[in-house]
C-alpha cells in the first residue's frame, strides 16, 4: 500500500468525522472510545503539550493509556512503544513527529483529536491502521471553523469523509434563537453583517 503524500488512503480504512466545539472534544473522545472499544488506538494531537494534557485527563477515565512525543527521552519512547506493541497499552496519545514511526498491526482505530498541520500528515496518520490487509477506522474531530481544512483533506484523498454522531451527545452548542424586537422601530433596524460561512461550513455544522 502506498502511504506517501501522493498516495490515497487505503480502501480498507473507513474514514469519518465529527463536527465538535473545541471545548467539547475531550468529552467526545471519552464517549467515542466507550462506544468503539478499540483493540488498540492512536489519538493524534497537534502539540506535545496537548498530547500530555489529553493523556493526563484520559488516564483518569480509561485504563491502558500512554503518551509519546518528541520531548521524551529515547529510552522512555522505547519503553512506551514496547508496551504498546505488547498490547499492554490500548490507547496511545501521540504527535505527528513520532506517529510516522509507529508500525503496529493491531491498531484498529485512529482518532484525529486535532486535525494535522498539513493534509499530507492526515494520510500518514490514517495509514497507521488498516495494516496487513486488516480493516481499520479513522475518526477526525472537526471544529465548525475547520470546514476548509476538512475539504482540503478530502480533495487530497479523493474521498468524502462520512459525518458521524453519538446518540445523546451534543457536540456543538446550538445557536440561541433570535430575540423578538421589543418595539416596531427595533424590528425595522437591520442586523449588522456577520461572517458568511463557507459552503463546507454549512455542511459540517
Amino acid at each position: 500500500m502506498d502511504f506517501s503524500p501522493k498516495g490515497k488512503s487505503a480502501d480498507t480504512i473507513e474514514q469519518r468525522y465529527f463536527t465538535v466545539d473545541q471545548q467539547r472534544k475531550f468529552d467526545l473522545l471519552v464517549a467515542l472510545l466507550k462506544r468503539e472499544s478499540p483493540e488498540q488506538a492512536i489519538v493524534f494531537c497537534r502539540t506535545k503539550r496537548g498530547a500530555d494534557r489529553v493523556n493526563r485527563r484520559l488516564s483518569q477515565k480509561i485504563k491502558g493509556v500512554d503518551c509519546i512525543h518528541g520531548d521524551m527521552q529515547q529510552r522512555v519512547r522505547d519503553r512506551v512503544m514496547k508496551q504498546f506493541r505488547a498490547g499492554a497499552t490500548t490507547i496511545l496519545v501521540a504527535t505527528d513527529v513520532v506517529g510516522r514511526g509507529i508500525d503496529v498491526t493491531n491498531i484498529s482505530h485512529i482518532i484525529n483529536y486535532d486535525l494535522p498541520q498539513s493534509s499530507d500528515d492526515y494520510v500518514h496518520r490514517v495509514g497507521r491502521t488498516g495494516r496487513m490487509g486488516r480493516e481499520g477506522i479513522a475518526f477526525s474531530f472537526v471544529t465548525p471553523e475547520q470546514g476548509n481544512e476538512l475539504t482540503r483533506i478530502e480533495m487530497l484523498i479523493n474521498k468524502l469523509l462520512v459525518r458521524d454522531e453519538l446518540a445523546g451527545f451534543q457536540a456543538v452548542e446550538q445557536a440561541a434563537p433570535p430575540q423578538q424586537a421589543p418595539d416596531e422601530e427595533a424590528e425595522k433596524k437591520p442586523l449588522p453583517p456577520g461572517p458568511r460561512p463557507t459552503k463546507r461550513h454549512r455542511r459540517a455544522m
